[in-house]
């Protein structure tokens, strides 16, 4: 794995894409919505681990109300993604062993063979989240 000085620039910058992307357009969600989720998905990493957090975004984004819906959509899309999709697991400077895995459900699995890799991906997907959830409630 490489050497990475500074994480949270990473994480800011996802948090920021979450937001404005679920905050503009015609199916804007209000910020205390997103802010809602992302702290029910935050509880959900630090009390069952990462591998239940991916299992709850799927669940919610095909199975939840419309709003859970488009918010979990965008979670997965910018944080999970799927193979050569800027997502943010994904990204060449984290170096997580994900560059051919399908989908969220596999991400976990692939994730848990190593634990240091675990690690870095829950208090990535952490850090983003909690900015997830400032960045939600600054705009209204």
């Amino acid at each position: 794995m490489k050497a990475i000085e500074n994480l949270d620039f990473y994480c800011v910058d996802y948090a920021k894409r979450i937001v404005d992307s679920l905050t503009t357009g015609e199916k804007a969600v209000p910020g205390s919505e997103i802010s809602h989720l992302a702290t029910k998905l935050l509880s959900v990493l630090h009390e069952n681990g990462l591998y239940a957090a991916l299992l709850f975004i799927l669940w919610k984004r095909y199975n939840g109300t419309r709003t859970e819906r488009r918010v979990t959509s965008v979670f997965e899309d910018l944080l999970v993604g799927k193979p050569g999709q800027h997502a943010l697991l994904r990204l060449e400077q984290i170096g997580l062993p994900l560059k051919d895995v399908e989908d969220s459900v596999e991400v976990g699995r692939t994730l848990s063979r190593e634990l240091e890799n675990l690690f870095l991906a829950k208090d990535l997907l952490d850090r983003t989240l909690v900015y997830v959830r400032y960045q939600a409630k600054g705009t209204g």
